[in-house]
């Protein structure tokens, strides 16, 4: 199936899972009841999965499992996967045992790299992320997904990158298109910006 890259539009509604989208009744399904894009988890989706996705009129755009920082892996995937230049999210939550100084490192070499092979790199903020609203906005990335819970910092405070977020994770879980998963909706930050989902062309 050929492929291309759009800009996501306000308002749309999507779905996140470690449920693979894999036959095509569950992606009708969903877009029957009012999905219009899903994300599914590098390691795990495949390139059949994303024709699944978007034959059935549903936009697609990648996510890392929690905290993997390897850049080259995730480069490699997306190719491996033919997915165009789109934003690929990258999931930061519940890191322990690692420094700010050492999280922020890793981020924004993840972030280069993945922007250096034509992708927008985007950042999910779960909690755990001990990241202030100053540390979180300085980053190499370009989009920011909030999470289901709330994001506070190491010190306590809740945090909030100052071009605000494009993408929202709604609580709880739910059984949407008879498939569990998180709702998530799309909306401009504070700096107009949106997110970019792969389409079939």
């Amino acid at each position: 199936m050929n492929r291309m890259t759009a800009t996501a539009s306000v308002g749309s509604r999507g779905t996140d899972s470690v449920t693979l989208i894999k036959t095509a009744a569950m992606a009708q399904n969903l877009k029957a009841s009012g999905i219009d894009f899903c994300l599914q988890y590098l390691g795990s989706v495949t390139s059949e999965i994303i024709d699944v996705i978007l034959s059935a009129g549903l936009a697609f755009m990648p996510v890392t499992y929690a905290d993997k920082f390897n850049a080259q892996a995730t480069v490699d995937e997306l190719k491996t996967l033919n997915i165009p230049p789109c934003t690929v999210w990258l999931d930061v939550e519940g890191v322990t045992g690692m420094s700010a100084q050492a999280l922020i490192a890793a981020i924004n070499t993840w972030a280069i790299a993945v922007q250096a092979a034509g992708f927008e790199a985007g950042l999910y903020v779960g909690a755990g992320c001990p990241l202030t609203s100053v540390e979180l906005y300085r980053l190499k990335v370009t989009r920011y997904w909030h999470s289901d819970s709330r994001t506070v910092d190491r010190n306590g405070a809740d945090s909030c990158p100052a071009c605000g977020w494009c993408l929202y994770q709604l609580f709880p879980s739910v059984t949407w298109g008879g498939v569990w998963v998180d709702v998530n909706f799309v909306q401009e930050d504070w700096r107009g910006r949106l997110p970019s989902w792969v389409k079939a062309a």
